[in-house]
């Protein structure tokens, strides 16, 4: 799964490699169209964004939703230059000047006006660490919402904090210190906020490093690591299945109580 870091790494490139382009052909497969695809004809290309694990395509005051989920790829190709993939597992094909823009095997692909996606978006999903919009205390609000729930199954719902998945929310609760088995409402208010803060710093650090190309593995102190040693403390780490999201769950339970 396509975690909010790596989404908004690919809006970064996709608004570099497309820059300046008018649209000239559009092609989707897609129910999920609110209006005439034919409108973002001769529409210019005004960049790429992310809320959450959410890309989106701005063409003035039209705009393309993408979710990528596990299988999902967008590139960006010369025109002429021969396609990665058969067009036929083309959910979107967006044809500019020079570049043309295609969205492989995404579940997701919306299209409609600008504000409407947005709206759409910002009224399921909580702060992104990763926007302007982002507050610690919002995040945190949401998080003791749920205060009869396991921390580290509802780190995984996007409207508490969106962006976080399954690598990330390992990685949070190790450097808060937090079991993954704790219920909210056993959490002090420290604890929320370690939580939260670990949040920011993990999406910020994993965000660096994808833009500039390198792998994450210096950041993952427990994920994976199914017959690892703690790097602080040297307990073996363990590794299960959390119910009842069935996530893979990587803990130090020497460090986190």
């Amino acid at each position: 799964m396509v975690e909010g870091p790596t989404a908004k790494a690919i809006a970064i490139k996709i608004s570099q490699k497309f820059e300046g382009e008018t649209v000239k052909d559009i092609i989707v497969k897609s129910k999920r169209v609110f209006i005439e695809p034919k409108e973002l004809l001769n529409k210019k290309f005004n960049g790429s964004d992310t809320l959450g694990k959410n890309i989106i395509l701005f063409f003035e005051d039209n705009a393309i939703r993408v979710h990528l989920m596990m299988f999902g790829s967008i590139h960006v190709y010369e025109m002429g230059e021969p396609l990665l993939k058969p067009l036929e597992r083309a959910r979107l094909l967006v044809e500019g000047v020079r570049k043309k823009l295609v969205v492989y095997n995404a579940p997701v692909v919306e299209i409609d006006r600008r504000e409407k996606i947005l709206d759409r978006l910002m009224s399921t999903l909580g702060p992104d660490p990763l926007t302007e919009g982002w507050s610690r205390e919002k995040a945190a609000e949401n998080i003791i919402r749920f205060e009869r729930e396991k921390i580290g199954t509802i780190l995984l719902d996007q409207s508490v904090i969106a962006g976080i998945g399954n690598i990330l929310r390992n990685e949070i609760l190790f450097r808060a210190k937090v079991h993954p088995e704790r219920r909210v409402e056993s959490l002090s208010v420290e604890e929320v906020k370690e939580i939260v803060l670990a949040c920011e710093r993990l999406c910020r650090k994993f965000l660096e490093l994808k833009v500039k190309g390198k792998g994450i593995k210096e950041i993952l102190y427990v994920y994976n690591r199914y017959r690892g040693k703690c790097r602080i403390c040297g307990e073996n780490i363990k590794f299960y299945m959390q119910k009842p999201v069935n996530r893979k769950t990587f803990v130090c339970e020497n460090c986190q109580k």
